[in-house]
């Protein structure tokens, strides 16, 4: 309202002063306060780990979003013996707060597991997770979606790629300490998809020339082991990055890349490389 009508209307003197100190402070328009981030992963553990496995992420599961700069909807995928809420306490915030439409779920639930995904078969995840991914993208209207997934949903995002239709529908896998070659303590062999390995590529079926591939691993890590195999043999559509290659002292675990703003900048310029951020080197979770 123009300062000419607020006197027409009658608003004068004290008040409409007061009325353009309050104009001045708040700006043209207020900004929603940033979604709370979590990089402590005992902490987000301890306080996200009971809750009901529908209990979002901050930020997560917006389905009315719309990204003002036109990118994908990133969906997020939690680790083996995890929920949505303990897992990505960081990733959804983060990225949220940085103005994508995030997404989430917690997979892979079995009879016994409660509130914790992550634990069934993986043929039954992927199609789980392939379902919810059409649920995004109908209520976006997107073309296709972004994965971020961390350990065991780094294989089960691969995997969503070899259902039917799924590859065409998916930009960017984006792995964070994902089992993607040889044996892990968080796959075997007989939890996959039927006739889905190639050898010499990853083993969770082969990957699609029109997806781009970014693996985020760290030398420091003891669940995936060694440590190598959160790399894909190399290709034209696929990066492969150690955390240390960008920050050499670098101590970061496994459990630690969900909650580290080191990677959480990492993951940023894959989701986004024309945007690229500034990757910051701190000190990063062992675990």
């Amino acid at each position: 309202m123009s300062f000419m009508r607020m006197r027409r209307l009658g608003i004068t003197g004290g008040l409409l002063a007061l009325v353009a100190g309050l104009t001045t402070a708040l700006g043209p328009t207020a900004e929603a306060a940033p979604y709370p981030v979590v990089t402590d992963p005992q902490r987000a553990i301890a306080d996200n780990y009971l809750k009901p496995a529908t209990t979002s992420p901050p930020g997560s599961n917006r389905f009315g979003c719309r990204d003002k700069q036109g990118r994908d909807p990133v969906i997020l995928l939690h680790g083996t013996a995890m929920n949505q809420a303990a897992n990505l306490a960081y990733l959804s915030p983060m990225l949220a707060n940085a103005g994508y439409c995030v997404f989430s779920l917690t997979y892979g639930q079995t009879s016994w597991s409660g509130s914790v995904g992550g634990l069934g078969n993986k043929d039954r995840s992927a199609r789980q997770v392939g379902a919810f991914m059409d649920r995004v993208l109908a209520a976006t209207g997107a073309a296709k979606v972004d994965f971020v997934g961390h350990s065991q949903g780094g294989a089960i995002a691969q995997l969503v790629s070899q259902l039917p239709g799924k590859a065409a529908r998916i930009d960017t896998i984006v792995g964070l300490s994902a089992p993607n070659r040889g044996y892990s303590r968080t796959s075997t062999i007989t939890d996959r998809l039927p006739a889905a390995r190639e050898p010499g590529e990853n083993d969770w079926g082969p990957r699609h020339p029109t997806i781009t591939y970014v693996n985020l691993a760290t030398t420091h890590d003891q669940i995936v082991s060694p440590w190598q195999n959160s790399l894909m043999t190399p290709g034209s559509n696929v990066t492969n990055l150690p955390v240390q290659t960008v920050c050499p002292k670098s101590m970061i675990g496994h459990v630690g890349m969900a909650y580290s703003p080191t990677v959480g900048a990492l993951v940023r310029n894959a989701l986004d490389p024309a945007r690229r951020v500034a990757v910051p080197c701190g000190d990063d979770y062992l675990a």
